[in-house]
């Protein structure tokens, strides 16, 4: 019987994780066709333009760009406590929300910290520089969240299939 149910779960797994791929798939190719063949080779040249344009050594910069390694690495280190994770994720999400503003700020008194004027009224380097990484740090945190959903769903369901397997060996006996 415990083999049975082992088996079972093994194919809902197998199941899911073939559901899974072909999404991944079909989102791959949909990309793909949308994108067109030249779309990476201009993507490529934006950026690399983009790139040469700012100066990373302005210290602003390296203190957001030191700002997203230690988000990052906190990310990395605390991924087994989900109290550490949540705090990261607020911290994140809450300074992705105030951008706007902190831009609007920056727009105004940039000379006070930086030699060029970086900060459009769209917030495209703000976005870029600033949001990008933390929206990266976001998603990290929630498939930390879905794996650590995942291990106690497992923990649950072997705790219910040990039950389960107690109450039948007392109703064999």
């Amino acid at each position: 019987a415990r083999c049975a149910v082992m088996e079972e779960i093994l194919e809902q797994q197998a199941n899911l994780l073939g559901v899974g791929e072909e999404l991944l798939k079909e989102a791959s190719r949909t990309l793909r066709d949308a994108a067109g063949p030249d779309a990476l080779r201009q993507a490529y040249e934006l950026y690399r333009g983009f790139y040469e344009a700012v100066d990373w050594r302005e210290p602003f910069l390296v203190a957001v760009l030191s700002f997203h390694v230690v988000m990052l690495v906190l990310t990395v280190v605390t991924r087994r406590s989900e109290v550490a994770q949540s705090a990261i994720f607020i911290t994140c999400a809450s300074a992705v929300l105030l951008a706007e503003r902190l831009n609007a700020l920056a727009q105004t008194h940039w000379r006070e910290f930086s030699s060029q004027d970086y900060f459009d009224k769209d917030g495209v380097f703000t976005t870029t520089v600033f949001c990008m990484p933390l929206v990266c740090v976001l998603v990290l945190v929630l498939i930390n969240f879905l794996r650590l959903m995942t291990g106690v769903m497992i923990q649950a369901k072997r705790a219910q299939l040990k039950q389960r397997a107690r109450t039948e060996k007392k109703k064999e006996r």
